[in-house]
């Protein structure tokens, strides 16, 4: 070992190591900031029981400010005042040298005083935490009561929240009453009124994901046969992100869905549309072909209530099937795709990561999106042909939808033309 070692060790510039720090921060900002134009925005409240989160997220986000500057600032006092100094170091490294033996490389006189216990510094250290934890463990148990309280009435709407692998389902009981089969089933989109609280009923169909829209409110595990209660209000009319939070297999990054906020006249109005069943076509109308190819091709996993019939019992589909032991709603995976009765109505599909129409059509009111939307043909055609290239997923398992090679262009073409008329 030379002098000029330790010193080129001890005597690394400061500044060189603070600049490898920053750079590392300013890489994780710029990396957190990558989101599209619908982040998941836990600050940005848009309903009470996100409000009631961050009432007991920022307090408390502030004490851990500030504990966290005290407990470093005393680690950085402690390293510098206590630090080998370069001149030091370099003194030592000769005497090292010279003597050959590094036992005697500082004198007893120049170690600092060694405490071995400081009963009133241990006393703060345990006792401060200790009341910091049990004041914020009171505001969080008192915030935990307040997420879970429920004042609808029971007769007011409730919604069935059903995961599966990698889209969520949502059963509308407009009655309030989840025992019956449900009014209404849509997909991705959990379409609800402004200002009117929503209890929600999450449970899933395989495996165990987390249902999460962060402006609305905190997340809650949706488990294959159970039920969680929760509860889900907005208090502006708008549309928000949400996403599953817990791992469940190849596409779990991709199972999004959206909270879509209406004004009561409009959920009125969008109500009034999803409870009509379709009409099945005759041959002449538009669409009719694409008709005939979803039911030969499609038909035995996705159902559109009034045309299709999955059960093969000779009955068209309606509500009826998503109760009972053997419904649809029951059913582990095969047979569970979604609902795609009024298709057309949405704006997302595959699990809310494509779009249905241009754009996200975000300048035309959400009922309009039928009318006036400009059909996204080449991504839901595109889907239709191969799922699994467009998305990860199992579909030999039965998880996720299959690809169809066996069908033509024109059919393709024309199957894309019938779900725009699924109103």
């Amino acid at each position: 070992m030379t002098a000029e070692q330790p010193s080129a060790r001890f005597g690394r510039p400061l500044w060189r190591r603070l600049g490898l720090v920053g750079i590392a921060l300013a890489a994780a900002l710029a990396l957190s900031a990558c989101a599209d134009e619908h982040p998941l925005d836990t600050l940005t409240e848009a309903g009470p029981d996100a409000q009631e989160i961050n009432d007991l997220f920022f307090p408390v986000l502030g004490v851990a400010i500030i504990v966290f500057f005290l407990v470093q600032g005393a680690i950085v006092y402690l390293v510098f005042k206590y630090r080998a100094r370069r001149r030091e170091a370099a003194a030592a490294a000769r005497a090292e040298e010279h003597s050959g033996d590094g036992d005697d490389l500082y004198g007893d006189d120049e170690y600092p005083a060694q405490v071995h216990g400081n009963l009133r510094l241990e006393l703060a250290w345990t006792i401060i935490p200790t009341i910091l934890l049990a004041v914020i463990s009171v505001f969080t148990l008192i915030s935990l009561v307040e997420l879970n309280e429920v004042s609808a009435a029971e007769d007011d709407l409730r919604v069935t929240v059903v995961g599966q692998q990698w889209w969520w389902e949502f059963q509308y009981h407009l009655d309030g009453d989840t025992s019956t089969p449900p009014d209404i089933v849509t997909a991705n989109e959990l379409v609800m009124p402004v200002r009117q609280q929503v209890p929600l009923e999450i449970t899933s169909r395989d495996v165990i994901h987390s249902f999460w829209i962060p402006r609305l409110n905190g997340k809650r595990d949706a488990v294959p046969g159970r039920t969680h209660p929760w509860v889900i209000e907005a208090n502006e009319v708008g549309r928000y992100m949400g996403q599953c939070t817990e791992f469940c297999g190849l596409s779990h990054a991709y199972m999004r869905m959206y909270a879509v906020v209406l004004s009561p006249e409009e959920w009125e109005e969008w109500v009034q549309g999803q409870i009509v069943d379709a009409a099945p076509l005759e041959p002449g109308d538009p669409g009719f072909e694409g008709q005939e190819v979803f039911l030969a091709n499609c038909a035995n996993c996705h159902v559109v209530n009034g045309v299709t019939d999955v059960n093969l019992d000779g009955r068209l589909d309606g509500m009826i099937d998503y109760a009972g032991a053997n419904s649809i709603t029951s059913a582990l995976v095969a047979g569970a795709a979604p609902n795609l009765t009024h298709f057309a109505s949405r704006t997302t599909f595959a699990g809310s990561i494509f779009d249905v129409y241009e754009g996200r059509a975000e300048w035309i009111p959400y009922l309009e999106v039928a009318e006036r939307g400009d059909l996204n043909r080449g991504h839901l055609a595109a889907w239709i042909r191969n799922a699994p290239e467009r998305k990860a997923n199992d579909a030999d398992g039965a998880r996720g939808m299959t690809a169809f090679p066996g069908l033509t262009e024109g059919e393709i073409d024309s199957l894309v033309e019938y779900l725009t008329t699924l109103r």
